[in-house]
Formats: C-alpha cells, structure tokens, sequence
C-alpha cells in the first residue's frame, strides 16, 4: 500500500478513530455541521462547535452532548471509537437487514459478507506487498475486521430471523 499521509477524512474512512474525533467528523459530515446539531438541541452552535474541534482540547463533549450527536447523525463511526475504547466488544446493526423474502435475506447477508472478506484480502494483499504494515495499513485491517466480525453476527442474526418467521407452529 502507499506510503503516502493520508487526509483527516480520509483517515476516518479507513480507520476505527478516537472517540473525539469520531464525534468531530460525524458532526462535520452530518447535513449543516455542528450548527445544525447545535440548532437542533438547543445548544449554542459557538460552543458546541469548540467542544467538537480537535484544535481545542480543553473544551470536551458531555454525556448529553454525545447522546444527542449520537442520535442525530447514527454514525457508526462513533460506535466503532466506542467499542474500541473497551476492547473485544461489537455492535450490530439490525436496521434494513430483513426482508419479507426470506431467501433474499440471507442471500444478501451472504453476498454482503463476501464483499467484506474480499475487500479485506485486497487490503492485506496490498498492505504485506512490500514486507512491512505500517501503522495506517494496520488500522486500515483492523477496521475491515471489526467490519467482518459484525458481517459474520449478521448472517447468524438473518439465519435466526428466517427460523423464528418461518417455523410456523413447529417450534422443535
């Protein structure tokens, strides 16, 4: 893989970010920014704003704050800096898994996981080409993991769905 520095936001496409700053790119990248936020919960945009910035280190996001930007933007990267904070933890994200076509379900789970699992051999191919993983390419790995883990949950939790709607009255 390149050696090249990447951007901030490239940078929170490719990896598991702190928790900080997974809350300054989910505000940043939702519709109006942290203004919106603010206008939205009733706080004020200028200090919301500072709390957000990681140019600011003394002002901090609180509990309310977060659950709010939590709720508004649902990005997942705030869960992914989450998790990673206690470690070996996983969240799973059930919205829009289930159809009411019950081969469809899985089928996508399954294409869906493969696309995970190729994309994560095409990092790694590309990360090991030259003898060394720098740190960027291993945070680059770590989260197509993470991504693979929650693909694999979400097949067993598709594979649970299609035998609790279609068993009928047979439930041996």
């Amino acid at each position: 893989m390149s050696r090249i520095a990447l951007s901030c936001t490239q940078r929170a496409r490719r990896e598991i970010l702190p928790l900080d700053l997974a809350l300054y790119h989910a505000a940043r990248d939702y519709p109006g920014g942290a203004a919106a936020i603010a206008a939205t919960t009733g706080r004020n945009p200028t200090t919301l704003q500072h709390k957000l910035s990681p140019t600011h280190p003394n002002h901090a996001v609180n509990i309310q704050e977060f659950a709010e930007i939590l709720e508004l933007t649902k990005d997942r990267r705030i869960l992914d800096a989450v998790h990673a904070l206690v470690g070996d933890t996983i969240w799973q994200e059930l919205a829009e898994a289930y159809t009411d076509d019950m081969p469809e379900t899985l089928t996508t789970g399954l294409a869906a996981y493969f696309r995970q699992v190729a994309d994560l051999a095409d990092t790694w191919a590309k990360s090991i080409g030259d003898g060394a993983i720098s740190d960027s390419e291993l945070a680059a790995i770590r989260l197509q993991v993470f991504r693979g883990i929650q693909g694999l949950l979400s097949l067993y939790n598709r594979a649970c769905y299609v035998n609790s709607t279609t068993r009928g009255t047979d439930r041996g």
